[in-house]
């Protein structure tokens, strides 16, 4: 896989090629997301330690050459077989959020989403929390699909069964500006 960055030439409004980057592990650039002069790109198949336990990849742009180059691999510290880590990500900020939807925690295929945090005085991205849904149960598939926005959270747990057979839900969590802590703040289903 690869994942190409466009630039936008601010005179004529053309956006032209910027960079490829490329890794060798399967499925890389499944999902990507961008946030100034970050991006963060999955591989959910990355094997290292663990056949299919997945990865993301977190690159920084040079400002002064524009280059994109390799900041940071991240894996999950408690990473299994086939959790496939890294499947959906975002990054808003210092903050990526990463989904592992078929993490096995809180039962086969419940799921789970990792937040990390980006050390501003160092530049290093440590882990931050593991976050699963108040109400999670075995094959929710909770991260199937994330994204951040500040300070928000959202993850879809796209089997979760409340509201019938696989009807889905999304939660919304929120960081706590004392505590640092990302807390559930609601559940949504349609």
């Amino acid at each position: 896989g690869a994942a190409y960055i466009y630039k936008r030439n601010s005179s004529t409004g053309v956006w032209g090629d910027e960079q490829k980057i490329q890794s060798s592990d399967d499925r890389f650039g499944f999902r990507v997301s961008i946030s100034g002069d970050y991006a963060i790109v999955g591989s959910m198949y990355e094997d290292t330690g663990v056949s299919g336990a997945g990865a993301a990849y977190i690159y920084k742009r040079n400002t002064s050459t524009g280059q994109w180059g390799d900041e940071k691999k991240i894996q999950a510290s408690d990473k299994e077989l086939n959790d496939y880590f890294g499947m959906t990500v975002g990054i808003s900020g210092d903050y990526v959020v990463i989904g592992a939807q078929y993490e096995d925690t809180s039962g086969n295929s419940a799921g789970s989403v990792y937040i990390y945090k980006r050390n501003v005085s160092t530049g290093e991205w440590g882990d931050e929390q593991k976050i699963q849904s108040s109400d999670i149960q075995p094959n929710d598939l909770f991260g199937n699909n994330v994204s951040i926005s500040g300070d928000y959270v959202i993850a879809s747990a796209i089997l979760e069964d409340t509201g019938g057979s696989a009807a889905g839900a999304a939660y919304i969590y929120k960081r706590n500006a004392s505590t640092g802590v990302w807390e559930q703040q609601a559940k949504i289903q349609a």
